[in-house]
Order: C-alpha cells, then structure tokens, then sequence
C-alpha cells in the first residue's frame, strides 16, 4: 500500500494534515512545502504513482548550477497534500509549521517510474518560483541510514543564477499560496495580498489574471424584504431543472450580501447533473433549519474539488483558497479550527468545493463542554433496514430510560444518527456515557450489535459508533450533502417517521424540498432548547 507509511505516522484526529488515498489518474503537479519541523527545511513532492513521491531537502533548492542539496527520500505522501499549509500540532510526527513555498507542474524527461529505480531523474519545473531543468541523483547509503540520500542539483540553463546572485530562499520566502510567512501561518492570520517580488509566474496564469476568463457568479441572501429570485443555474443537457433551484429562502439581515462563485455551471454530482450553482442554492433553501447546526461550530469539512466522484479529502483548517472574508478561524490550545458564522460562509464552502459538512459537539463559545451526544447506528454487510431501524428505536428507548430525550435524522449514507442535547457535559464524560450504551446493547443482543470498530467483525451487525463523542470528533451536519451517488442529504425527521421504508439515502439537493413544503413544522425544531444532563452529572 503507497501510503501505508505515511498514514501509520499520523494520528488523523489530531493533526490537520490530509489521510488521502492514492489516485487513480496521472499527473504532473508538483510542491514545495517550507517545513518548520525539529529543523527547517524544505520537502519536494513529485507526483507520479499516483501519489507524491517526496524528499526532504535540509538546506533547500538553489538555482546556482551545479550546486548539490542533500534530499532525503521520505515516505510517499497522498496528492491532497498539496493544498496543505498550517500547523501540525506538537508531539506529531513532523510537528511544526508548514508553508506552501512553491508549487506548479514539472516534466520528467523520460519514464519517471524506471528513472526512479535507476536513481536518477532528469526534470523541468514550471512553478511560481522555481523554473527550468533539475535532477535527482541518488546516493549509496551509508551504515546506519534508514532512508536513501539523493542530490538535488540545477541544471546550468536560462533559469539558473550565480553563485553572487540573491538567494531564490531569501528572496520570496512567503507562501506561494497564501502570500504568509510562516510566522504569519503559525500564528493563523488571514491570506496575504502581498506582490511577490523579482518571481516569474507561469505565463499561462498571468495571461489568464490578465484578460479575467475565470467566469463568475454571485450567489446573494437576501432578506425577507427582498425575496425577488434570482436567475438559475444552467443545467447540462438531459438534466431535468430542479424546482428548488427557483425558489429563495428568507433570512434576516442586510438587505443582499453576495459571495462570487467562479465556474458556477461546473457539474459536482456527475450522475444527476448538480452543479456548484445548484449546491448554493440548496443551502440558501435550507438555511434557516441548517443554520442552529453549523453555526460557529467548528467543522471538517470534506473537499471534492473534482466532484463527488473525483479525489476527495477532509480538512480541519481553512484552505488557502477559502474566502478567508466568510470563513472563522480560530486557535484552541495547538490547533486552529474552522467555522462559519452564516449564510455567506456556507456559500464560500461550496465556492472552494466543500461537499460534506463535519461538526463537531461543540460551540466556538465552549469548545471542551459537549452540547450535542451522537450515537451513529452504522450497519454491516447483511443487515437490512428493518434491523437498523429497530436499532435506531431501541437506542431512544435506552436513553429515555435515563430520562434523556433524543432526536433522530437520515445520515444521506448507510444508517441514522440519534442525536441527544446536552446542558454541557466533559468529553470525557460524554464519551463514556455514550461507550456505556453501546456496551449495554452489545452485551443484551452480541449477534445484532458491536460496540467495536473492527470491520471483519461487523457483518450481520450493526456497530453502535459511540466515537463521535470524543474532542476533535465529529459526525456529518443537519442538511450537509453527501459526496455519494446521488446527491444525498443528512435529514432531520420526526420519530414517527422512521420507518422500515425511509432509506438514509432517500432524501437529495434534488428531492428535499417536497419534504419541507409539506412539513407543518422543523422536528427538531426543541432541539436547541433543551438542556439535560447526563445521569453521572447529576
């Protein structure tokens, strides 16, 4: 497995960096991330294989010809990790700040995979700082050395300087994505719009900031004084028009605040045609419910800047290419956390290919006190619905043993979430509360439920997912999309309307508003006003 290494390394609940997965498609992207870690130094990711082949680089590139950098070929690293630059928190592997210092497109000359194994790759870089032609030649190991040396060398060509000539390290040592200097990304402070200073720019992205083809759209919220629609997304031919594209939630507030979306009639879900427009739209329906379940709660959010069907990846912090203007960032303890605080912001999210939101128990407010308790009842192999429904009923039954009221919604994937308001309890108090529950069902009924994560043990089981509960943790939104087949949607419901007929996956962007044109009123609409506390806060 390519990435085995990389992802034993790391602990995904903890650092912000991306799992990943390998890709399936060629590419030729490549980045230089500035790495302040034990030591600084710089790592050169190539991509081929499907991943990032990638070297630490101790003293960094210099385009003095001739000149060898040591470069130490690490493990390989997933493609999302391009887009990666913040601060992986100490006492992780590679604890430290990371700047992305350059990236672009690099050309191997010959097959990469075959110059790969002989130890010598010959390439042409196109990036925002780094031009022209490189080579990475490998050395003998040394006794005791675990992983292979190699050089890192400039080849003696147009983009070459003298060794007199200002150091490219000293000379743009912002982020190439941020315009940030590391200081500036430790300390979680916004994007830069800083001009980049004697760096030559590809001329195909020069041209295109030149003549402004990237096509824009705004998407607006409007308040309940100016309720006029605007004009719908172009759909791709053959799709039919949704009727929720055409009609405009009410929200308070000024009377119309815009957030540009560039390539508004770019496709998401492939198989039923939902563009970026479409998605926005969705959520402007929607917010007035969405909006008590996602509001400046921090968040994950699952990015597919491809679609649902392209690469997809989680991130625990603001990309780069969010409109930091929408988008609340704020630090707890070594981490930086991401939030929205309206409309605007979940608009943003869909503009930067957001297509899952993660929340977290929590407010921004009271980070360490849970308000929210999740149980996620996740069937195995071989379970049919009836059996997960019987489950879903039998958890609110447990709760209200201990006099608990619970809520139940449509996860849009497998199974349903029982959700049970809090006054505020520890997560650790939460945790094993809710561990205690499934404990409870796993003992009463062992051939039906599992409290364990194991998948070779859950099938003809239902796993009783009390790991939501734990800081950091999180489970998908009220009325956050799924980047799954169809377009699905994470559905509050009423008690009485679970049943053995109501798949998780039934409701989408594309369906939901029959639903909630015919709902008399929110069913979770107490949810937020109830404060109840755990048996053992008493």
């Amino acid at each position: 497995m390519a990435l085995k290494t990389y992802r034993s390394k790391r602990s995904f609940d903890i650092t912000p960096e991306p799992r990943g997965r390998v890709a399936s498609a060629a590419g030729h992207r490549y980045v230089i991330q500035k790495h302040a870690a034990s030591s600084l130094h710089y790592d050169l990711r190539l991509e081929f294989g499907g991943v990032m082949k990638s070297w630490a680089v101790t003293r960094g590139p210099s385009l003095v010809p001739g000149e060898k950098r040591l470069a130490i070929n690490v493990e390989d690293h997933p493609i999302e990790y391009n887009s990666f630059e913040g601060t992986i928190p100490k006492g992780q592997y590679g604890g430290g700040t990371v700047m992305i210092w350059d990236r672009g497109r690099w050309y191997p000359e010959g097959d990469p995979e075959q110059s790969y194994r002989k130890g010598r790759l010959t390439f042409r870089l196109d990036g925002e700082k780094l031009h022209g032609r490189w080579y990475l030649v490998r050395m003998h190991r040394r006794a005791g050395e675990r992983q292979d040396p190699w050089l890192l060398i400039k080849a003696d060509d147009e983009a070459a300087r003298s060794a007199r000539a200002p150091d490219i390290l000293e000379e743009a040592p912002w982020s190439a994505a941020t315009k940030r200097t590391l200081d500036e990304i430790a300390q979680g402070k916004p994007v830069r719009k800083r001009r980049p200073a004697a760096v030559k720019t590809s001329t195909k992205s020069a041209a295109a900031k030149r003549t402004g083809r990237s096509k824009t759209k705004p998407v607006r919220a409007r308040s309940s004084r100016s309720r006029r629609p605007a004009q719908p997304a172009r759909q791709p031919a053959g799709v039919k028009r949704s009727k929720a594209v055409a009609r405009r939630a009410a929200r308070p507030g000024p009377a119309e605040r815009a957030v540009e979306l560039t390539h508004p009639d770019r496709v998401y879900w492939d198989d039923v045609g939902v563009t970026k427009q479409e998605l926005a739209e969705y959520y402007r329906d929607v917010w007035d419910r969405m909006a008590p379940h996602v509001v400046r709660r921090p968040l994950a959010l699952l990015r597919c800047p491809d679609g649902a069907s392209g690469q997809c990846f989680f991130q625990k912090h603001a990309h780069a290419t969010f409109n930091q203007g929408h988008i609340v960032r704020q630090r707890s303890r070594d981490e930086e956390l991401v939030a929205i605080a309206d409309l605007d912001g979940m608009v943003a999210l869909v503009q930067a290919g957001v297509l899952e939101i993660h929340v977290w128990g929590s407010t921004l407010a009271h980070i360490d006190l849970c308000d929210r308790m999740v149980f996620d009842l996740d069937p195995g192999p071989d379970v049919s619905l009836a059996e997960v429904v019987a489950a879903t009923k039998e958890t609110r039954a447990r709760l209200a043993a201990f006099k608990l009221e619970s809520f139940v919604k449509t996860t849009g994937g497998k199974g349903f979430h029982v959700m049970v308001p809090l006054a505020g309890a520890s997560w650790d108090e939460t945790k094993e509360f809710a561990h205690a529950v499934a404990l409870a069902m796993e003992a009463d009924a062992p051939g039906r439920y599992i409290s364990k994560i194991t998948k070779s043990k859950r099938k003809g089981r239902i796993f009783i997912d009390y790991l939501r509960n734990g800081r950091g943790a999180t489970s998908v939104a009220a009325y956050s999309t799924r980047a799954r087949a169809g377009a699905p949607v994470s559905v509050p419901l009423d008690w009485s309307e679970l049943n053995a007929r109501l798949a998780p996956n039934k409701f989408t962007v594309r369906n939901l508003h029959r639903r909630l044109v015919r709902l008399r009123h929110d069913p979770w609409r107490d949810l937020s006003r109830i404060r109840q506390k755990l048996p053992m806060s008493n």
